[in-house]
């Protein structure tokens, strides 16, 4: 089972890695989980629809890049997916193409909250709040949460991410982080790390309850971005 099928240039790194670090075919693959619809996250998915593998998630995810101001949030996605490619790139990676179809066929729909198909020892989570229709994961038996970017990991602490569409949401989401108190956190960009409940605490603490959207937050984005680039 894979977490989140990441942009398109990333199923053929991930089928490299099934087939020459794991040295188990690829149809060992058996399903992709999506937690929401932002380029690193469900991009690939659609790609791995294509070699065989299904893919499971929220129908609503469907609605995020529909119609005109979908398209435009999907472009400005896009963009910032290169800008973060930009900024961490090493010498000799080549620019990929991270265009994807807006619309995923799901071959299994997450609704509510329940089992995941064909692993029912993991449960799927309604924890909306980055966007409106994110997905955690839960496994009781070893306490471990995938929260995909509801959380951002760092060496020393987690912390928001950016955007959060509805920050009423993203509290009640981490509030039912706390109350599961799992033993620890898979982070989407960061791996495996110890669940500490302060640091959610705090977060909720120091959270000013407004929406960090791309039409109020982008433009200063451009611009630190535009300032590393020419100082």
């Amino acid at each position: 089972m894979l977490f989140d099928s990441g942009t398109r240039a990333d199923v053929s790194v991930v089928f490299d890695y099934i087939e020459n670090i794991l040295k188990r075919p690829r149809v060992d693959l058996k399903l992709v989980l999506v937690s929401h619809a932002h380029p690193d996250h469900s991009g690939g998915a659609s790609y791995f629809q294509k070699a065989g593998i299904p893919v499971a998630g929220s129908e609503k995810m469907n609605e995020w890049y529909k119609g005109l101001s979908g398209f435009a949030t999907y472009l400005v996605d896009i963009f910032l997916s290169y800008l973060v490619w930009f900024r961490k790139r090493e010498k000799g990676d080549k620019l990929r193409n991270l265009f994807f179809p807006r619309k995923i066929k799901f071959d299994f729909l997450l609704e509510g909250e329940g089992s995941v198909p064909l692993f029912p020892d993991w449960r799927y989570l309604k924890t909306p709040g980055h966007t409106l229709t994110d997905l955690s994961f839960y496994h009781e038996k070893s306490g471990k949460l995938y929260v995909a970017d509801n959380l951002i990991g760092a060496r020393k602490k987690c912390f928001a991410p950016y955007p959060i569409f509805s920050p009423d949401d993203y509290r009640k989401s981490l509030e039912s982080y706390l109350k599961i108190s799992p033993k620890s956190l898979l982070l989407a960009h960061y791996s495996e790390r110890e669940f500490v409940a302060s640091e959610v605490e705090a977060i909720l603490e120091n959270f000013p309850g407004k929406q960090r959207r791309h039409l109020n937050t982008l433009p200063s984005i451009l611009f630190g971005f535009l300032k590393r680039l020419f100082r």
